[in-house]
Order: structure tokens, then C-alpha cells, then sequence
């Protein structure tokens, strides 16, 4: 998807059953292209530290707590994030 947080469920795994265990391993990680056509062949990381989502309702009663999100560029390549 477009949001924040692309490694997310549900998992759907054939033959599995509640209480069933599952092991993953990560054999490569690699940026995701930028879905906007304005930034064709970049890629972009967030660190969210905000607290968004289904289960959070905090939002609807001021104060808002502090959010902070830092977005930056990264290149697979030249292995650099700014």
C-alpha cells in the first residue's frame, strides 16, 4: 500500500490453524519506489513517531498528543538515507 507502514497483516498462510507458529525469514530488503509521478526513480523512508491507526482515538479529544514524523530520501546504491 501507500501508507506509512508497508509490512503489515493480515497474512494469509494455506494450512495454517489458530495457535500455529510462523517463522519468517528476511533474506532482502530493498527501498520501495515512490508511487507519486513527481519523484519517478525515488525512493522514501518515514520514521512515524505518531500513534495513527484504528485502535488510536486520542485524536478526537484536544490536546492532540506530539507527533513527529521525519521523512527521508534513500538511495539502494549509493546505500545513503538523508
Amino acid at each position: 500500500g501507500l501508507g506509512v507502514h508497508i509490512c503489515t497483516g493480515p497474512v494469509f498462510v494455506r494450512g495454517a490453524e489458530e495457535g500455529d507458529v510462523l517463522e519468517v525469514r528476511i533474506i532482502d530488503v530493498a527501498p520501495r519506489p515512490c508511487a507519486n509521478p513527481k519523484y519517478s526513480g525515488k525512493a522514501f523512508g518515514s520514521n512515524a513517531a505518531a500513534w495513527w491507526g484504528y485502535q488510536y482515538n486520542d485524536l478526537i479529544d484536544p490536546p492532540a498528543k506530539r507527533e513527529t514524523i521525519t521523512i527521508f530520501e534513500t538511495d539502494a546504491q549509493a546505500e545513503w538515507a538523508r
